[in-house]
């Protein structure tokens, strides 16, 4: 990978250049801690903050949007059919490096198959990513943010087209791809020395240090999880707690559910669009089948489902790794406590406390 400098000054013509051929996103503050990602505008430019807290909504949306219509098609004597094939270029500006890793588990899910799913490909080819390491301790990082256990962060090591991080007196800037290095084309960009390069490592190892010294314990978890030693006594404890509101799955970066439907365009019963919407294992319908039957109607079901599809080995072969980038979302979020350091723990006590009787 090459790395240039940029002036702290001239941060902002990243994203004037990015413009030239893109939609830019990127995130801003709204009131209180609330921050979200929205389109860059002449007016709203100026407000593009490097350093705030992760947005809870994720940017998954952009590849794989919570509503998406698939096709369009009109009954009658001759019926046509049209499909939808949004292909705008667009680049993430400030992008963190734990939503960079779930957006590569993402590819891997709807990209990495013997099936690709071509609406997010279309979308997924023109995405341009520009990755902000997480380094200002007060505003990057919070007590529920954990992707140092899940190896997602605060520093993305690859999948982005270019990484930028703060040094204090300037911005180092990391190619991850061709279409980043074409960028250090323009005269902001300036090279990076060996001082620059120790002084990255350096905030790194510090910025390290601000993360909880245990806030998961994936590989004792997903031993318990692989090898179906987690009691249903437990997995009901758990379930307990969910309100079933589907929260931890729509902010969770990683979980791609979804369902299919079709419905009528205005008024005129022979026009009709087919659309795929974000669906959740914590709703009691999401396995109810055709006939009505439901073979996880109890919600602890659900509950196990989820996280052996995040923790099990037999998933974790498939996607190289724990189904979770650490980003604390889901902590965020639960209001019964059952993130997943939250479950994680649980896991871990109850097997400790049945192995002690």
């Amino acid at each position: 990978m090459r790395a240039r400098i940029i002036d702290r000054v001239d941060l902002l013509k990243v994203v004037d250049l990015l413009r030239r051929e893109h939609e830019v996103i990127a995130p801003f503050y709204g009131r209180g801690r609330d921050t979200a990602f929205d389109v860059v505008t002449d007016a709203n430019r100026d407000q593009i903050q490097l350093h705030l807290p992760n947005p809870y909504y994720p940017p998954k949306r952009y590849v794989f949007p919570h509503m998406q219509r698939l096709m369009r098609y009109t009954l009658g004597a001759r019926p046509t059919v049209e499909a939808d094939a949004d292909a705008r270029k667009r680049a993430i500006f400030g992008i963190r490096s734990c939503d960079v890793a779930g957006l590569f588990m993402l590819d891997r899910h709807f990209l990495g198959g013997e099936h690709l799913d071509v609406y997010y490909r279309n979308l997924r080819a023109s995405l341009f990513l520009v990755n902000v390491v997480c380094t200002d301790r007060e505003q990057d990082i919070d007590e529920d943010c954990f992707c140092v256990c899940a190896d997602s962060g605060p520093a993305a090591r690859e999948h982005f087209d270019l990484q930028l991080m703060d040094l204090g007196d300037a911005i180092m800037a990391v190619a991850g791809s061709p279409a980043g290095e074409a960028l250090f084309g323009a005269p902001i960009f300036k090279k990076a020395g060996p001082e620059h390069v120790q002084q990255r490592r350096a905030i790194l190892a510090e910025v390290r240090k601000s993360f909880k010294k245990a806030t998961s314990w994936y590989a004792a978890t997903t031993r318990l999880v692989s090898q179906g030693e987690v009691s249903e006594e437990t997995w009901e404890e758990v379930g307990r707690r969910c309100l079933e509101c589907g929260g931890c799955s729509f902010v969770c970066p990683t979980c791609n559910c979804f369902t299919v439907t079709d419905r009528k365009v205005g008024e005129k019963e022979e026009e009709v669009e087919r659309v795929r919407l974000w669906d959740s294992c914590a709703l009691s319908g999401f396995t109810r089948m055709a006939g009505g039957h439901n073979p996880r109607k109890a919600v602890h079901d659900r509950r196990n489902r989820r996280f052996f599809r995040k923790l099990a080995h037999y998933y974790i072969e498939r996607q190289l790794s724990v189904i979770c980038v650490g980003c604390g979302r889901c902590v965020n979020v639960c209001h019964g406590d059952i993130g997943m350091p939250s479950v994680v723990e649980i896991l871990r006590r109850r097997s400790l406390e049945q192995v002690a009787r």
